[in-house]
């Protein structure tokens, strides 16, 4: 470490190209604070779309008309809108006039910026995941969905134990897409200060004007973290194959 460390210091001496996170321990402590935010982020949101997009699944499917109209409408207003609005809006709007991002008589907001940003990635991206699974659900064949209900399977437990296993697994790739995108989508996080990759880089190019340096090292980042993350579905997609759906 200390001569990569050197070398970069090196670097920046004879040729005026400031990789400072590489050489300078206190920046480079807080940059990987910055990218560890950003994994939490990323982990928690897949997490949470995953549990939001079988919510609307199983919404979907209700036999109450009501309850598939609101999962629907839902639905189109998260895929159809920006995911820095709805931050924006979930943030300074309802955070705001209920007190859930602000102080309210001296005591401390109920939500903190990270747990905004947790929920708003969660709902935009919970909305393609209820899109993905339901694409998937109608790739399940119906000999399959007869032979359960044969077996005395209501539709709860056809569902759950049949379709939704089935339908995951048919889905898999796309569902790695979305995943993906919402790795990506961690850095509006800027936006509302929290002190993920981006925002770190902000600081600390603020401080050395040294921009392009700095955005290349967040742009490299995102590139190992999508690579990492990559190979992960891949891995999990031939694990979770079933022969005769899909290649």
């Amino acid at each position: 470490m200390a001569l990569i460390a050197s070398w970069f210091e090196g670097l920046y001496q004879a040729t005026g190209w400031n990789f400072s996170v590489f050489y300078n321990p206190w920046e480079a402590g807080k940059y990987a604070h910055g990218v560890l935010i950003a994994i939490q982020l990323a982990l928690w949101a897949l997490v949470g779309s995953l549990v939001v997009g079988l919510a609307c699944v199983v919404g979907r499917t209700s036999p109450l008309a009501p309850l598939r109209w609101l999962v629907a409408a839902y639905i189109e207003f998260f895929r159809n809108t920006p995911g820095l609005a709805q931050l924006y809006f979930l943030f300074f709007g309802i955070g705001s006039y209920f007190g859930l991002s602000t102080y309210v008589n001296g005591q401390p907001p109920v939500l903190s910026p990270f747990q905004f940003v947790v929920i708003a990635l969660s709902l935009q991206y919970g909305a393609f995941v209820a899109e993905i699974l339901r694409a998937g659900i109608e790739a399940v064949p119906r000999t399959t969905l007869e032979a359960a209900q044969a077996l005395g399977y209501g539709r709860l437990a056809t569902l759950r134990h049949v379709t939704l296993p089935l339908a995951f697994r048919v889905s898999l790739p796309a569902l790695g897409n979305n995943m993906a995108q919402i790795i990506k989508g961690t850095a509006m996080a800027y936006a509302i200060a929290v002190p993920e990759a981006l925002y770190v880089a902000h600081e600390i190019w603020t401080e050395h004007f040294n921009v392009v340096e700095m955005m290349n090292v967040v742009l490299a980042t995102y590139l190992g973290l999508m690579g990492i993350f990559t190979l992960f579905v891949k891995g999990l997609e031939r694990w979770l194959h079933v022969p005769g759906m899909g290649r």
